[in-house]
């Protein structure tokens, strides 16, 4: 899937390959789970990857840090929130397989009450589906087209009080 832009087929192309949701309630024993208690954090585990000839080059030019960033984006009505954003270094990737890749780690830790809770029955709150973009910025003047922008959506989660 084309999720990053520049996508240059062989040179340069990237994926964002897990977005992952930990609840750390104590029957779910902190392993992924889609629904989450809107009155506690939760923590969303992002990895991406980068592949290709141009990938050290590329990386080295732009530097900086990345800036990864979740949003919820509510179906039906509800809350449409940023619910965290973490920076990553550019020189923290650690090589994978392919050519040049490298991969990528960040943990955001979403606040208590950043959700609205679901009410069954209705239109109000309690379902999103999460959007990640990880973001690299080029600060090569009078260059435009070098920054690095990665997106994916999902998964979708369900913010449930358990009492």
């Amino acid at each position: 899937m084309n999720q990053f832009d520049p996508d240059i087929p062989g040179l340069l192309e990237g994926d964002i390959t897990s977005v992952a949701v930990t609840d750390p309630q104590p029957f779910v024993g902190g392993v992924g789970n889609h629904v989450i208690d809107p009155t506690k954090p939760f923590t969303l585990g992002i990895e991406w990857v980068l592949q290709g000839q141009l990938v050290p080059l590329w990386l080295a030019a732009l530097g900086g840090n990345w800036d990864v960033s979740v949003y919820a984006e509510s179906l039906g009505g509800g809350t449409e929130a940023r619910l965290g954003s973490a920076s990553v270094s550019a020189a923290s990737g650690s090589p994978t397989g392919g050519v040049n890749g490298t991969k990528f780690t960040a943990s955001i830790t979403v606040q208590p009450n950043s959700l609205q809770e679901h009410t069954p029955g209705t239109d109000v709150g309690g379902i999103y589906k999460l959007v990640v973009a990880v973001f690299l910025n080029s600060n090569l003047l009078g260059v435009p087209g070098y920054d690095l922008v990665g997106f994916s959506e999902g998964p979708i989660i369900q913010a449930e009080n358990p009492q």
